[in-house]
């Protein structure tokens, strides 16, 4: 995914968690996840869809594409990685580093994430 809106990311990465954690994706518990209305979820899931994200059933559960899954592991994965630096090595809080490190996933390059992505594999212990 180039660099898509921090909104979408978001969708995508909630709805990469609700199926690992519940096996399945339904659009009320993204709008509950996320604090959102439906139609704003319905707005996304279109967007994601005509990027090759998702697919939905009519009506029913939203499935990730094999593109998705792999897009949204890449963003869930960055988010981990930068909350195990804030917390493990800058001895940030936990809930202030899951706060920041949703922040900061959307925004770092890829030349700053890879550096930090390099401090993380040496000090972290997770």
């Amino acid at each position: 995914m180039e660099k898509n809106s921090e909104s979408l990311e978001m969708y995508l990465e909630t709805m990469y968690l609700l199926d690992l954690v519940h096996g399945k994706i339904r659009s009320v518990d993204i709008a509950s996840k996320l604090n959102v209305s439906k139609p704003s979820v319905n707005k996304a899931v279109n967007v994601l869809k005509d990027m090759g994200y998702l697919t939905q059933e009519t009506y029913g559960n939203i499935h990730l594409t094999d593109a998705g899954k792999k897009e949204a592991r890449k963003i869930y994965d960055r988010h981990t990685i930068l909350s195990c630096y804030l917390e493990e090595v800058l001895g940030i809080s936990h809930d202030i580093a899951e706060i920041d490190a949703c922040k900061m996933e959307h925004i770092l390059s890829d030349e700053t994430f890879s550096k930090i992505k390099e401090i993380v594999k040496r000090e972290c212990r997770k």
